[in-house]
C-alpha cells in the first residue's frame, strides 16, 4: 500500500481530558480491583493492581486490515521456521539452539506438524510504514487476558458510546469472558482429548516464569465447568496423574538443565499431556534469532513472494552477530542498532546503541559471550501524552491459531517498553470485526 496512515486515532478530540474520561477511568480501575487483575510478582508476593493509562485509541480503519494481514503472514513464516528446523542444517547453524533442545527437535516424530498456537507480537512505530515487530513471545505470552478484560471495562464505561462512534462496534475475541477456556478446551479436542479427560486442567509454571494471570485463567476455567490444577513444573508432571490437558507457563532459557528434565518429559513428548505451544518447539519460536532468519536474504528461499513482502514491511533489519554482520560493522553502526540475547526476556539483556557510549557499545559488541546475539535495527517507539506526562508506547498483537484476536499497548517512560519494567497499559480497539 503506497499511502501512509497513522495507526492510532482517538475516539474524541482530546483523547483523554474531561469528565467522561475521569468517570470512565474510575470505573475501569474499580473493575480491575474487583477482578483481581495484578501485575506479575515474585513467588510468594502479591503484585500491584494492573496499571491503566488514561488513554484509549482506535486503529485507523484503512491501516488496521493491512497490519492484521501482515501480522498473520509473519506468524505463518515463524511457524515455517519451526517446522523446517529439524531438516535444515543452515537454520540449525544460525539459530544455535542449546544442545538438549536441539537433540529433542531432531528426534521429534513429526516436526512438520509443529507450530505456534498462541503468541503475542510486540511492535513499535506509530504509522503503517514505520511499525515493526520486535519479538514474538511465542511460548507463554503474558498480559493477553488482562488487556482483553481492560478493553471490555472501557466499553462498559462512560466512553463506550464514543468508542462505538469511532468505529469500535464489535468486541475483539479476547474481550470475551471465557475465550481462554474455550480456546484451551478446543485445542484439547483437536489433539484427541475427550470431554471427560479434559475436565481437570493443569496450570503449570517454572521459575523464572511466574503465575501471572493464573487467577484469571482459573476463573475462566471454573466458569467453563472445569477444575484447574495449579502446580510448579519442578513438582513433576508425572504427579498430575490423569490430567491430560494443560497450559504451561515457561519461557525457554539457554541454560536451564533442571527445567529441561520436565520440559522434555515423555508426557509432553508423547502428547499424553497436551499443552499449546509444544515445549520443544518453543526453543525455536522464542529464539530472537528467528528475526534474523526472517530478515536475512539467505533464508528468502523458505518463503513465498507474498510472504516476503509482509516480512519486508514488518520485520526490521536483523542479523546474527558473527554470522550475518561482523563486529566491525556493528561497532560502526552503533546509533542504528540494538543488541539482544537470543533468549532474553522482560526487557533484560538489551543494549540500545544510541543510548550507549561508543566505548561501551564496542565492548558489548566485541564481548566473546555476546557473539551469536541478535543485532536489530533500532525502531523508534511512538510517544503518547497522558495527562501532563509524555511516555513511550508500543502495540501488542495477540495471535491465536493464526488469527489476530485483539490489540493493546504498553506505555513507559523507559524506551525499552516492557511490562516487567513498569509503566501502564493502554487499550487499543479494532475498527473492524476480528
Amino acid at each position: 500500500m503506497g499511502a501512509e496512515f497513522t495507526l492510532h486515532a482517538s475516539p474524541e478530540a482530546d483523547g483523554q481530558a474531561g469528565p467522561r474520561m475521569a468517570e470512565a477511568l474510575e470505573h475501569v480501575r474499580a473493575r480491575i480491583t474487583a477482578e483481581g487483575m495484578r501485575v506479575s510478582a515474585p513467588e510468594g508476593t502479591v503484585g500491584a493492581p494492573w496499571p491503566v493509562c488514561p488513554v484509549v485509541t482506535v486503529l485507523d480503519p484503512r491501516a488496521e486490515p493491512v497490519l492484521r494481514a501482515r501480522v498473520s503472514t509473519v506468524v505463518r513464516c515463524l511457524e515455517r521456521v519451526v517446522c523446517r528446523y529439524a531438516h535444515d542444517t543452515e537454520l540449525q547453524s544460525l539459530l544455535g539452539l542449546p544442545s538438549e533442545p536441539h537433540w529433542w527437535m531432531l528426534r521429534h516424530p513429526a516436526p512438520e506438524r509443529l507450530g505456534v498456537d498462541f503468541c503475542r507480537l510486540d511492535l513499535l512505530g506509530d504509522t503503517l510504514g514505520t511499525v515493526r515487530v520486535l519479538e514474538f513471545n511465542a511460548s507463554s505470552p503474558g498480559g493477553v487476558l488482562s488487556l482483553g478484560m481492560m478493553a471490555r471495562f472501557w466499553r462498559e464505561s462512560a466512553l463506550g458510546h464514543l468508542l462505538e462512534e469511532a468505529g469500535a462496534t464489535t468486541a475483539a475475541p479476547v474481550e470475551a469472558d471465557r475465550w481462554f477456556a474455550d480456546w484451551l478446551t478446543s485445542h484439547g479436542r483437536r489433539h484427541g482429548i475427550a470431554h471427560d479427560e479434559g475436565r481437570r486442567v493443569g496450570l503449570l509454571y517454572s521459575p523464572p516464569s511466574r503465575k501471572f494471570e493464573f487467577n484469571l485463567m482459573e476463573g475462566q476455567l471454573r466458569r467453563h465447568g472445569l477444575l484447574p490444577v495449579v502446580q510448579p513444573l519442578a513438582q513433576g508432571v508425572e504427579t498430575l496423574g490423569k490430567v491430560r490437558l494443560g497450559y504451561l507457563k515457561y519461557v525457554p532459557s539457554a541454560d536451564d538443565p533442571r527445567a529441561y528434565r520436565e520440559i522434555f518429559h515423555s508426557r509432553f513428548r508423547d502428547a499424553d499431556l497436551v499443552v499449546p505451544n509444544v515445549p520443544v518447539a518453543r526453543f525455536v519460536a522464542e529464539n530472537k534469532l528467528c528475526l534474523a532468519v526472517l530478515s536475512d536474504p539467505r533464508f528468502r528461499r523458505l518463503f513465498t513472494e507474498y510472504e516476503r513482502a509482509a516480512l519486508d514491511a514488518l520485520v526490521p533489519y536483523s542479523r546474527k552477530l558473527g554470522d550475518g554482520i561482523t563486529e566491525t560493522e556493528a561497532v560502526a553502526r552503533r546509533t542504528g542498532l540494538v543488541l539482544k540475547a537470543p533468549y532474553g526476556c522482560r526487557g533484560e539483556q538489551v543494549t540500545i546503541g544510541a543510548h550507549t557510549s561508543p566505548g561501551s557499545w564496542e565492548a558489548a559488541v566485541r564481548a566473546p559471550q555476546h557473539r551469536g546475539w541478535l543485532l536489530q535495527q533500532r525502531v523508534i517507539a511512538g510517544t503518547l501524552s497522558a495527562g501532563p506526562n509524555s511516555c513511550y508506547r508500543d502495540l501488542v498483537v495477540p495471535v491465536l491459531d493464526g488469527r489476530v484476536v485483539g490489540y493493546g499497548s504498553r506505555t513507559s517512560t523507559d524506551p525499552v517498553v516492557n511490562g516487567a519494567r513498569g509503566g501502564a497499559a493502554a487499550s487499543v480497539f479494532a475498527p473492524h470485526p476480528l
